[in-house]
């Protein structure tokens, strides 16, 4: 006999999805959506961060420069401090100068070690007039800045910085280069 009804097919059996089909398919999408959006997520945050760390290194180097310039006052091994007047108040610094610099490889400070970095760079500017300064210093700056996942990284940025820049010497710099490096409309 031939079934009037179009869903029914011989044996009495319907066509199409049981209950059961229909959700395990609905779980299996909704492991494969869940899996995907971790993925953005994860994508989101290595963006974030590989923006923060450029932000950081171009500032990082702006203060190299600076320091290259002789623009920084007050230059000390363990000078630190936030880049908050560039717009990056997150991102902070650490400077280490010389290669046996405690802040070589740099952690910031803690108060403690800061008051007796302040007193030995006291003792050391006292002691300085005497020694013979070297033709570079190596300049070590450490830069803390928060990543995509609400933790902070660090990195450290090394070069060699003529030593007269970086303590502001220009007795130095008249010993080394002479007065006749200036064209006459810069002296």
């Amino acid at each position: 006999m031939i079934s009037s009804f179009p869903g029914k097919a011989r044996g009495g059996r319907q066509g199409g999805f049981s209950l059961i089909e229909v959700m395990a398919a609905l779980m299996l999408l909704a492991i494969a959506m869940v899996v995907m959006l971790e993925i953005r997520n994860r994508s989101i945050g290595r963006a974030i961060t590989a923006m923060n760390q450029s932000i950081a290194a171009r500032h990082g180097e702006n203060l190299l420069q600076r320091i290259r310039a002789a623009r920084v006052p007050d230059l000390y091994d363990g000078y630190g401090g936030d880049f908050t007047e560039e717009g990056a108040p997150d991102v902070v610094y650490i400077i280490g100068l010389g290669e046996g610099s405690s802040f070589a490889g740099g952690s910031l400070p803690t108060e403690e070690e800061a008051v007796w970095r302040e007193a030995a760079r006291t003792e050391y500017e006292q002691d300085e007039e005497e020694e013979q300064k070297p033709e570079l210093t190596r300049v070590f700056l450490t830069i803390t800045f928060p990543d995509g996942n609400g933790e902070f990284q660090d990195f450290t940025l090394e070069t060699l910085i003529p030593t007269w820049a970086v303590y502001q010497d220009f007795e130095l710099y008249d010993e080394l280069w002479g007065d006749d490096t200036f064209p006459s409309e810069m002296q």
